[in-house]
């Protein structure tokens, strides 16, 4: 027994003096030219696929991924932030992509073979070792249910076609601003120091958005007042009719306050005067659902009356209130 575990010992030693030495002296080829070691690149592969599935969400989590405007906003994001490396579904690689090791697929190539609920998974977390980034802002699994939207829309030959000018602002912003509804905010209803505030807010990642933290970081930051003068001014469509019952339940909880927290409409739509928070009449219902459940679940803390507002609010009472704003 005794010789067994010195053996082992001596084998352990004689293991670990030996990955010292490829550590230490270099004596593995990192050269992306020279390729892995035989069998590396099956294990390797073998090992992603099974932690994906391993550790998405359930098929029941997955939402509706049929909506225009869902697909419409992850493919302009997608058109940005992941067509580089992956590509639009009718044209190819660089050569400089393809060149990587591990080399990204092209997107219908990449998305083939998995279901909704892995590619939210590995949208939201990214791939170690691969150069597949996380996605930019924790808690915002709307955003990258929009991007799965667009690569569910690849997966069955569907997806819009991507539209990107990367040497002009206004018409990377126009990407969504204006041609896509849903989560996608009406600029046109805010002044522009608002828009101006926050843009800049997206920039330092106060207020967390994957999609914005992309979009603010591919314009310079000394365009975001005439951006926001631009987009203040823009006509953008009014949001659909809304259910009645819905908005006499949203007027009702719009218009009730207490001594600490003031009424709705008291701070965004005043009877006299300007606004003390951002204008949310005619907004989209879609988008303020999304910020006002952002606030509930702390993940907009950057205000404190705010977040004591949202606090309890329930899913129901959110969407009585999105559906009363976007009628007004």
């Amino acid at each position: 027994m005794k010789r067994t575990v010195l053996t082992l010992a001596v084998l352990g030693a004689l293991g670990l003096a030996g990955a010292g030495a490829v550590v230490g002296f270099g004596l593995y080829n990192v050269s992306a030219q020279v390729g892995h070691w035989p069998g590396v690149s099956w294990v390797l592969h073998s090992t992603f696929r099974n932690s994906v599935k391993l550790r998405a969400p359930a098929p029941s989590e997955v939402p509706d991924l049929t909506d225009p405007d869902l697909i419409a906003l992850g493919a302009g994001h997608y058109a940005s932030a992941c067509a580089t490396c992956h590509a639009a579904p009718d044209s190819f690689r660089t050569a400089t992509m393809a060149a990587m090791v591990p080399s990204p697929p092209r997107i219908d190539r990449a998305v083939e073979d998995w279901e909704p609920n892995h590619l939210f998974w590995i949208v939201q977390n990214g791939i170690k070792m691969s150069g597949m980034p996380p996605w930019p802002a924790e808690d915002r699994d709307d955003e990258v249910w929009a991007v799965v939207a667009y690569l569910a829309a690849v997966q069955e030959q569907q997806a819009p076609p991507l539209t990107l000018d990367p040497d002009s602002d206004r018409a990377y912003c126009a990407t969504c601003h204006g041609p896509v509804d849903g989560q996608v905010p009406r600029l046109d209803i805010h002044p522009p120091e608002y828009l101006e505030e926050q843009l800049t807010a997206y920039h330092s990642r106060q207020r967390p958005s994957g999609i914005m933290a992309q979009a603010v970081t591919m314009v310079p930051a000394e365009d975001f007042a005439a951006l926001a003068a631009h987009f203040a001014a823009a006509e953008d469509d009014a949001p659909p009719a809304q259910d009645p019952d819905l908005i006499a339940a949203g007027e009702a909880l719009a218009s009730a306050g207490t001594r600490d927290i003031p009424a709705c409409v008291a701070c965004h739509a005043p009877a006299e005067g300007p606004p003390k928070g951002p204008t949310l009449d005619g907004q989209h219902a879609e988008f303020t659902e999304v910020q006002l459940t952002l606030w509930r679940d702390e993940v907009l803390a950057y205000d404190d009356l705010m977040a004591a507002a949202a606090r309890d609010l329930t899913d129901a009472d959110i969407a009585a209130l999105a559906a009363y704003f976007a009628s007004r």
